[in-house]
């Protein structure tokens, strides 16, 4: 029972992990993407900008040249931040997901039969308990105080 818990807690500790490789794994790719959003962006920005600015300037006011390029900034800046939040962690996560589920259930199902062995144990205890009480003071029926003994006697021979 102590071995097939064991594998259990195993089997849970190694999906928590494989699911925390994955999240970080994203969210690596996610930094990355933005990064690289951000590195584009100051580019387009400093590269563009001072030539549309100056074409701008021809036709409009530089307010209204300003404003235009802030406009489309924005609009390149919103483009990048989109697509690094769209990063999926994938079908392998789904899998993972499941397998810690059955490993809690399992888990679960352990901790309930250890209980009811526990309070099987304790009622066989106080049983016994009071058997031996009422063989010491000279309670002559025996016979129902040394039951309780035999059966757990018969128990932990059959479990041995």
């Amino acid at each position: 029972m102590n071995k097939e818990l064991s594998n259990k807690l195993q089997l849970l500790l190694r999906s928590e992990k494989a699911l925390l490789k994955l999240e970080m794994r994203r969210k690596s790719r996610q930094v990355v993407l933005a990064t690289i959003g951000i590195i584009a962006v100051l580019a387009t920005l400093v590269m563009s900008n001072v030539s549309a600015y100056l074409y701008l300037v021809e036709s409009y006011t530089p307010l209204q040249s300003a404003m235009t390029l802030t406009g489309i900034d924005i609009v390149i800046a919103v483009l990048f931040f989109v697509l690094a939040s769209r990063q999926e962690v994938g079908p392998e996560a789904d899998a993972i997901h499941e397998i810690r589920d059955y490993a809690m259930q399992e888990l679960s199902g352990d901790v309930e039969a250890l209980k009811e062995e526990a309070q099987q144990m304790r009622e066989s205890f106080s049983k016994v308990s009071g058997g031996i009480s009422s063989v010491f003071n000279r309670d002559f029926s025996t016979v129902k105080a040394l039951v309780p003994l035999v059966e757990m006697f018969v128990k932990s021979r059959k479990k041995g």
